[in-house]
């Protein structure tokens, strides 16, 4: 398409200011904030975008959002229309990926990763015979019709829920309520992950009702766990340590502050055989309802091993919200590192996450250099974790990398 194109008044037309278009031609980026746009023609409630060059070169398609920093999201070299083909052919590409990443028994996954499955702006996660879809772009909310055509289509009697808590919607002026689009939207929704059996809460829940991102980060911890005792700080609903006690670990100590996600998790033991009370086969999980900060900080208890537990996993939400609040953010995963790695024995197997964008793997090794120097251990880093493979990471959009982590050991200084 030229600028001498007839205008289709969906799309409007952008022109960058002289040399923001390095971002796109020299590294593919799929963004374009609102600084580097130097005129628009059209519509401002068009839901696409046409971006051209200062200089007039065709840079392609994209959802608008005229009330958001990022200007466009680019939907690829080559897409010409936003429509259900386009929709059709992303989720297929998306659905052949699951096919060979996924492991057996598992029916709860990320199924469409946004900018990591070429559609900016929409996640979708399958939890049993329900969708939950979170679109993130006003562009996106516009042609959802479209979008909500080609799902359907490729998952024929399943229930579409939208999930609308993000708040990502907020700054692109959308509307917060969820919204059944097909069929019922349940409270809790069973599925099978690896084989065990969990719920997800799709309106109540974190993210779309439970994270699935850690999938393969709990398989670690049940191939690591057997013999051991586990400490699960911010367990959420005890999926590590679900995991952890089907590989064998002898004790699992969990800390949430929600008494609502302890009963879950509770639950969740029980639903796959995994506690047993009474006699001398008796096991049952442990759970403190606190929070994790002052649990740490206080003397170590009775039912705590003497020297330590021998395999740790530290999962907490995002401390560092916006980038304005790195600092203290950073601090805080110091501090809950430092906490941490005094609760692991001498020789103890250390997991520990950051799920803040801001915070990117340079930085979280320091902290943990840090973190271990004022605990006053030594750590032998063994290996990144990450993201499970059905949420893939874009190569030209590296903000995709969210979740990022370590295996550690942790040592006597």
């Amino acid at each position: 398409m030229t600028e001498e194109t007839p205008r289709d008044p969906s799309t409007v037309r952008i022109r960058l200011r002289p040399g923001r278009e390095k971002a796109v031609l020299d590294h593919g980026h799929p963004w374009l904030f609102s600084g580097a746009v130097a005129a628009v023609e059209g519509s401002e409630d068009a839901p696409l975008a046409h971006v051209f060059a200062h200089d007039g070169r065709d840079l392609g398609l994209g959802l608008y959002s005229r009330r958001s920093q990022i200007r466009v999201r680019l939907l690829g070299r080559g897409v010409s229309a936003a429509d259900r083909s386009f929709f059709a052919v992303r989720l297929e590409e998306a659905a052949a990926l699951r096919e060979t990443m996924l492991p057996p028994d598992t029916t709860g996954y990320r199924l469409l990763n946004a900018e990591g499955d070429g559609v900016p702006g929409w996640i979708v996660d399958r939890f049993g015979d329900t969708l939950v879809s979170q679109i993130t772009s006003a562009g996106l909310e516009a042609l959802r019709a479209e979008a909500y055509a080609a799902l359907t289509a490729a998952y024929p009697g399943y229930n579409v829920l939208q999930a609308n808590q993000a708040p990502a919607r907020r700054s692109e002026g959308l509307p917060p309520d969820d919204e059944p689009v097909v069929g019922e939207a349940p409270e809790e929704v069973s599925f099978q992950e690896s084989g065990l059996t969990f719920v997800a809460e799709p309106a109540a829940g974190q993210k779309t009702g439970f994270y699935c991102d850690q999938r393969e980060n709990r398989r670690l911890a049940e191939r690591l766990a057997g013999g051991r005792s586990m400490l699960d700080l911010f367990a959420h609903t005890g999926a590590f340590g679900v995991y952890a006690r089907r590989g064998g670990a002898r004790q699992v100590v969990h800390v949430e502050s929600s008494a609502r996600l302890i009963d879950r998790g509770r639950r969740a033991y029980e639903a796959n055989g995994l506690a047993v009370d009474g006699g001398d086969q008796g096991w049952l999980p442990e759970w403190h309802e606190a929070n994790v900060f002052e649990w740490l900080r206080r003397p170590p208890g009775a039912d705590e091993p003497r020297e330590g537990f021998d395999l740790v996993v530290v999962d907490p939400p995002p401390l560092v919200a916006r980038r304005a609040d790195l600092d203290r953010g950073a601090r805080a995963y110091k501090d809950v590192n430092r906490l941490a790695l005094r609760r692991t024995a001498p020789k103890g197997l250390y997991l520990t996450f950051s799920c803040s964008a801001a915070v990117d793997a340079k930085l979280f090794r320091q902290i943990l250099f840090s973190a271990s120097r004022e605990a006053r251990v030594r750590l032998q880093l063994l290996q990144p974790l990450a993201a499970a493979p059905d949420h893939p990471v874009a190569a030209t959009h590296p903000e995709g990398e969210y979740l990022g982590g370590w295996l550690c050991r942790v040592l006597e200084d």
